[in-house]
């Protein structure tokens, strides 16, 4: 039995991660700032990195990080979103070798907000894992928080740079769907914004398909191949509920609501996961009305 250590634990991810790691026999190590009961044999929790004394780890996952689609992106948010992640990494860093453990792979977050986005609002570029990051505070959070990952060589680690996840019970996907089944809002500024995202069925997938990759690369973007526009998710959503919404919502009424965050719902880049696909990983959900029909009928 092989065990794995899960850093934000209780998250979206982490909880369908657990799910499925306790499923398929694997020992799992979760840590989450309160103490849980566990009633699963093979998991436990701690709430501290010093419970890590003496233990023996095979793989780690590392999700810690607070939600950054909630509350408005003011200075001390911005400085919360950037500790939550550089410090518990370097936490994590730094407990497995003072313990001297290492694990056969460790696989750290962070997102597509690396690439920032395309003010020429031309969306002609396509990036892949090769291409350059960007001056803006979603690209500059990405930037410290993988630095910090890979600031030690003795450990195998690689990055996950995932999309929008898509899945049931949690995570944006109930929010931006909603709208959508009342009959309301549709298009959202241009509607032509790139929509980057994969199905969590899919983010599982790649990560046990990373615990067991022998390549060199050390980033990978977990995206799914297709690639749409809110418009166009629009229009799938409409036809899986069978609704015609017809507001639009201007630009500038989510720029006022949100101000700088806003750049999550009008900007992007199309982001394509080309090291996985490379690699040989096959995509369960690759196109968007596969994944919504799933999720949602499921």
């Amino acid at each position: 039995m092989q065990t794995v250590l899960v850093t934000g634990a209780t998250g979206f991810i982490g909880s369908h991660l657990l799910r499925y790691l306790l499923q398929h026999h694997f020992q799992v190590i979760a840590l989450s700032r309160k103490m849980h009961i566990s009633n699963h044999v093979n998991l436990q929790w701690i709430d501290s990195l010093t419970a890590l004394e003496n233990i023996s780890l095979d793989y780690v996952v590392n999700l810690a990080g607070e939600s950054i689609g909630q509350g408005r992106w003011t200075a001390a948010r911005k400085q919360k979103l950037i500790q939550s992640r550089v410090d518990t990494t370097k936490k994590l860093y730094q407990a497995l070798t003072q313990y001297q453990i290492k694990p056969k792979c460790i696989i750290s977050g962070s997102a597509i907000g690396y690439y920032g986005v395309d003010f020429t609002e031309q969306w002609l570029n396509v990036c892949d894992e090769s291409s350059s990051p960007q001056a803006i505070f979603m690209s500059e959070l990405c930037q410290k928080w993988e630095a910090e990952a890979l600031s030690d060589p003795l450990q195998n680690t690689k990055i996950m740079r995932l999309g929008v996840v898509f899945g049931k019970n949690g995570g944006i996907l109930p929010q931006m769907l909603l709208p959508i089944k009342l009959n309301l809002v549709g298009r959202i500024g241009s509607g032509r914004q790139p929509m980057t995202w994969v199905h969590i069925d899919d983010v599982i997938q790649a990560i046990l398909f990373l615990f067991q990759s022998a390549s060199d690369q050390k980033i990978y973007n977990v995206v799914a191949p297709d690639h749409i526009d809110q418009m166009q998710f629009v229009n799938v959503a409409s036809k899986v509920f069978k609704r015609k919404p017809f507001l639009p919502l201007p630009s500038f009424v989510m720029k006022l609501l949100m101000g700088e965050q806003s750049q999550l719902v009008l900007n992007g880049q199309y982001v394509q996961p080309k090291a996985l696909l490379n690699e040989g990983f096959k995509f369960q959900y690759a196109d968007l009305d596969s994944a919504l029909r799933q999720i949602i009928h499921s």
